[in-house]
């Protein structure tokens, strides 16, 4: 299969790109590890914001690689998966013959893994061993004695050294690297000339799409990857924007890279930036191009429309009120110019700003309709430099809010929210990737009349601007604030550094990472309860699952609210949606969403999603008012310590029928599946025999089960002696009589047992009419085996027989206790088999202890009571599995059994053998 080399990350971690396997499809990727070695590992940026340490020669390894490797087509052979890294290993090769591995090898760039996931083939292992050998001889690499010095000290710039660089360096080309690109336009860059550090770039003149059209803005950044992605490219530095951004351009002898987007229409040409590059006019006759063949962003372009849309002199349209249409429909300018769409809802109503997306976007939940309105304030921008730094697949994102985008959102957030606000819709936008109908507005509050707009600017935490196509009511008002904030430079006009914003989002972070997150959470936890920690609701993504910042620790971590189920929303489209889920969701949402609020985080479920209550300010308790509600029922309570007040609240609301109490509700369907798995999980417990001082009884072991893990016993003495002897002696009276045919399933008859030449009791099992035969069980001993009806007799029907009849088997089928029913390989079945064996010939003491909801008896079985258990002795050898369950029936036996496992563990015996086994709470 062919690759080409996309990304070289590390010397020996890359990705490769396979071409689309349909015409105007997206590639696909593979991450991928060279086997069998390890190169020094690059700095690359922490979640904290800082640079990890860089090993020895890493970046002279890299460079190796990628010169040789990055854009030119390879072969790849796999040789295993790195589960941790999610990664394939194996051996990269250029279609010439240069193998990677090798190239590092020989260049003491590399060293062959100490610790491998599986062995190497002998003749590969020598190479690589010769190789490895002969750069140590030569003091090659990492081999050099002064190997320690090739390290760079990666550092980030201050304000200020930036600021210094592009008045260095304003108006002339260097030689950079590209790094990692951000965005289509937004690029990391480095040089030597800069020293240990990386810079962001933004190309100039141009603007990026990704938030018109999504799918199109994707394949601008893919473009930007594929032709520049740790390349060594020729930049020129064109000054910076009102914003700070350092602006370059990237240049070849065949012209701009910007052009190169431009004529793709992965790009617009951006007419407001106050540094247009001298190339302007190649970049405008470039996005002409695009338009006129309808590419990329300019597919739908409609060139009539963009002409009405344009003024003759090349200013903005600023009008009084919006364009109306027939029956006070908005015009809508679509993000590539074309037309035809009108929206159609409310140019003026009355809500209630719910929720702060953006600086400049904002949520308004209507008063009339209850609908939630998604809306720009018309004539503003703020920052959308949020940079996500995500490692690979890792669910722990580093987000980086640069210039004041943070701050923007948290001054609408304090001041703004909750509050009356008056909508008037100026103007709408299509969103490509949703075909959604955005309208623009200017939102002023109720009751003091303040403009958010305004408001924003005044603080300079955006700027005002007005595309060619729109319309703004309150264009002088938005003027005048933004004048004020210049004249006090406050914000972007200020001279201070700029601030950025680091937080930490987790995802789907997974149970053992959720543990070790959760510690952070309950540090000072006193008498068993968590501390109070304060956060702020970010977004309500369902009646009891959210999404909250914590300042303290600086995360956003998903939150479940503990106590209750919630009915929620259809997760498939062949799914419903529980009875007010709807209902439920606006009334959370209207409490808390972006609200500051006190936790307590109790735990973290299998998905790493943290189980806590939570607070408002007033006191109001989220759990406890959804359920007064009937919007939610009781679930997962035990422990919490206002239990009490949910299950209370809980019986008012049902019988009150509120909600999903009443005739058109009911309750959630995770809460009827709590239900179902609460009553079947009755089904799997465990119930005592008798207590533990009971003393044990004489057994002896007569037969083992096919499973290798129960046993049939047989208990002695002076009166159970008698008795065998006396129903023996009836039964060999039954020798001299006729043949049997058995006539059903579980008939009690006689049977000779052939290796003994013994007849005895035994239940017909099955009977074979065409082979004259009859598989039966010998009740007294255990065993089953098949048998001709000629050794066959049936027990005569006379009153000194009612004791061979009526008395109970002497053998009865117990499972030795504190290990799982089932072993998942018949080997094991096997090694416990022959080990129980060796006890059949001995006198043992059985003492009985619990049995399991099927009514099966677990025995304790010993040689004597100083002796291992038999158990004891099948989990050391690997052969059986513990069974959990019992840890809180009987604790201090329980730890034995534990300890003998541990020890099959450790030494990898049979069950073992490969590493821990997934304990499947199906075997029982």
């Amino acid at each position: 299969m062919p690759y080409v080399v996309f990304s070289v990350e590390n010397a020996d971690r890359l990705i490769l790109m396979q071409p689309p396997l349909v015409p105007k499809g997206f590639p696909t990727f593979k991450q991928i590890a060279l086997s069998y070695i390890h190169a020094p590992k690059q700095s690359r940026r922490t979640l904290s914001g800082g640079f990890s340490p860089e090993e020895p020669c890493a970046r002279d390894a890299a460079e190796l690689i990628r010169v040789a490797f990055i854009g030119k087509q390879v072969k790849f052979e796999e040789d295993y998966v790195i589960e941790e890294l999610k990664r394939n290993a194996g051996r990269l090769q250029l279609l010439t013959g240069e193998d990677a591995s090798v190239m590092l090898l020989e260049a003491g760039l590399a060293e062959v893994s100490e610790n491998l996931p599986q062995k190497m083939k002998k003749p590969l292992n020598d190479q690589y061993m010769d190789l490895m050998k002969a750069a140590k001889k030569a003091q090659k690499g990492i081999f050099h004695p002064k190997a320690a010095s090739r390290v760079r000290q990666m550092r980030e710039m201050t304000v200020s050294e930036l600021t210094k660089l592009v008045q260095v360096y304003n108006g002339k080309e260097l030689l950079v690297r590209i790094e990692r690109a951000i965005s289509a336009l937004v690029l990391i860059i480095s040089s030597t000339e800069f020293g240990d550090t990386q810079i962001p770039v933004h190309l100039a003149g141009i603007y990026d799409i990704l938030t018109e059209d999504n799918e199109v803005g994707m394949q601008a950044k893919l473009h930007t990857e594929c032709f520049l992605l740790n390349r060594n490219v020729n930049i020129r530095f064109d000054g910076t924007d009102d914003r700070g951004n350092i602006l370059v351009s990237i240049i070849s002898r065949k012209g701009s890279f910007q052009e190169e987007l431009l004529s793709k229409g992965l790009a617009k040409v951006d007419g407001r930036d106050p540094s247009v590059p001298v190339q302007h006019d190649k970049l405008v006759k470039a996005e002409a191009e695009a338009k006129r063949q309808r590419l990329g962003i300019w597919k739908n372009f409609v060139e009539n429309a963009a002409k009405d849309a344009e003024v003759p002199d090349g200013g903005y349209k600023i009008s009084a009120g919006p364009p109306k249409t027939a029956k006070n429909e908005l015009l809508v300018v679509g993000a590539n110019g074309a037309s035809g769409v009108a929206y159609n809802g409310p140019v003026n109503f009355t809500g209630r700003l719910i929720q702060v997306v953006q600086g400049d976007t904002i949520v308004v939940r209507e008063e009339d309709t209850k609908r939630y309105t998604r809306l720009t304030l018309s004539g503003i921008r703020s920052s959308k430099n949020i940079v996500r730094d995500q490692n690979g697949g890792s669910p722990e994102c580093r987000v980086s809010y640069y210039e004041y985008a943070w701050e923007a959102k948290e001054f609408l957030r304090t001041r703004f929210l909750g509050a009356r606000v008056v909508v008037s819709v100026d103007y709408a936008r299509v969103i490509p990737e949703t075909n959604e109908v955005r309208p623009a507005a200017s939102v002023t509050v109720l009751d003091s009349g303040v403009n958010i707009g305004a408001a924003l600017l005044e603080e300079g935490y955006a700027v005002y601007f007005l595309g060619r196509s729109d319309v703004c009511m309150n264009a002088s008002l938005l003027q005048a604030a933004e004048q004020e904030a210049k004249a006090r430079k406050r914000g972007l006009h200020g001279d201070q550094p700029r601030p950025t914003t680091i937080l930490t989002e987790l995802g789907r972070i997974g149970e053992s990472k959720g543990r070790y997150y959760l510690s952070f959470f309950q540090r000072g936890m006193q008498g068993g309860r968590p501390p109070t920690l304060k956060g702020v609701v970010d977004l309500v993504l369902g009646p009891a699952f959210f999404r909250v910042f914590i300042p303290k620790e600086n995360f956003q971590i998903p939150l479940k609210l503990a106590g209750v189920i919630a009915p929620s929303a259809a997760l498939r489209s062949n799914m419903k949606d529980d009875p007010f889920a709807e209902e439920a969701k606006d009334f959370v949402t209207c409490l808390i969403q972006q609200r500051e609020v006190n936790l307590q985080v109790y735990t973290s479920d299998r998905g790493g999603n943290f189980i806590a209550s939570v607070m408002l300010p007033n006191g109001t308790n989220v759990s406890l008012a959804l359920v007064e509600e009937g919007l939610a029922t009781v679930g997962n309570a035990d422990g919490l310590p206002f239990v009490d007040k949910l299950f209370a609240a809980e019986e008012d609301a049902r019988s009150a029928k509120k909600n999903i109490w009443s005739g058109d509700g009911s309750i959630p369907q995770r809460a009827a599946k709590v239900e179902a798995e609460q009553r079947a999980a009755i089904s799997t417990q465990l119930v005592l025999l008798t207590n533990n001082s009971s003393s044990s009884t004489n057994y002896t072991i007569s037969e083992v089960s096919e499973d290798g893990l129960s046993v049939y016993l047989q208990e002695y003495g002076l009166e159970t002696d008698e008795k065998k002897a006396q129903i023996q002696d009836l039964i060999n009276r039954t020798v001299s009589a006729s043949v049997y045919l058995p006539k059903k399933k579980g008939e009690l008859l006689v049977a000779e047992y052939k290796p003994e030449k013994l007849w005895c009791r035994a239940s017909v099992v099955k009977i074979l009419k065409n082979k004259d035969a009859a598989e039966v069980h010998y009740i007294d001993f255990g065993n089953t085996c098949l048998v001709s009806t000629k050794h066959i007799r049936s027990i005569p029907d006379l009153h000194e027989y009612d004791i061979v009849r009526k008395t109970p088997p002497f053998a009865k089928l117990v499972y030795l206790a504190f290990l799982k029913k089932e072993i998942p390989t018949t080997i094991a079945i096997r090694g416990a088999a022959d080990i129980i064996y060796e006890y059949s010939d001995r006198d043992i003491k059985a003492h009985p202890m619990y049995k399991d909801c099927d009514g099966s008896a677990y025995y304790m079985i010993t040689v004597s009571n100083n002796q291992k258990s038999l158990s004891e002795i099948l989990l050391q050898h690997g052969y059986a599995i513990l069974d959990k369950r019992t840890a809180s029936l009987f604790p201090s036996e329980y730890k034995r059994h534990e300890a003998a496992q541990e020890t099959a563990r450790k030494e990898h015996k049979a069950l073992w053998q490969y590493g821990d086994i997934n304990d499947d709470d199906d075997f029982h």
